[in-house]
């Protein structure tokens, strides 16, 4: 087999296992959003507040931090470019497992927020932290998507990375 054929079919097996987990994470996000309702009513929580982690049924029409309430035009837009821009950029080849990993994580959580603005004008945040705003699974990889994707380019650009033979040696000459 040529190397052309052998770096096509590589690049073609990462865009599957990115697929994959982009729908993973549309599928965990909307079967926690769909039961969510059948065990909690709206504004319901479980277990009781004095837990750091609990189970809420929270309607949010707006984004982050509850941000532009009743936006939905607005935030439907904004996730479809983001889609089209996370999707652009798993179309690239990349060396880097992180890089592809968090494009993967951001697209699952901007199809499944986008799933919903488009279809109902609003998410469903099903998780509480005691010290933080409600929020979702399409939320938790699109945030860590994005930290990971940003870590991995900040990453790319040193040009002895950390954990590198040499420099673990303590041999910084080229």
């Amino acid at each position: 087999m040529s190397m052309d054929k052998e770096v096509r079919r590589s690049h073609r097996r990462e865009l599957l296992q990115a697929a994959a987990i982009a729908i993973a994470v549309v599928v965990f996000d909307r079967s926690l959003k769909r039961i969510t309702p059948t065990l909690l009513d709206r504004g319901g929580a479980w277990p009781d507040e004095d837990w750091p982690l609990r189970l809420v049924h929270v309607v949010n029409t707006g984004a982050a931090f509850g941000k532009l309430q009743g936006q939905t035009s607005l935030l439907v837009v904004a996730s479809a470019i983001g889609i089209v821009l996370f999707a652009y950029m798993l179309s690239k080849p990349s060396r880097r497992q992180t890089h592809r990993l968090g494009l993967a994580l951001a697209l699952g959580g901007a199809v499944a927020n986008f799933i919903d603005r488009a279809t109902s004008g609003e998410v469903i945040d099903s998780i509480k932290l005691e010290f933080w705003p409600a929020f979702n699974l399409a939320d938790v990889a699109l945030t860590l998507g994005i930290g990971l994707t940003l870590w991995s380019a900040a990453r790319a650009h040193d040009p002895k990375p950390l954990g590198d033979h040499e420099r673990l040696e303590g041999n910084d000459q080229p």
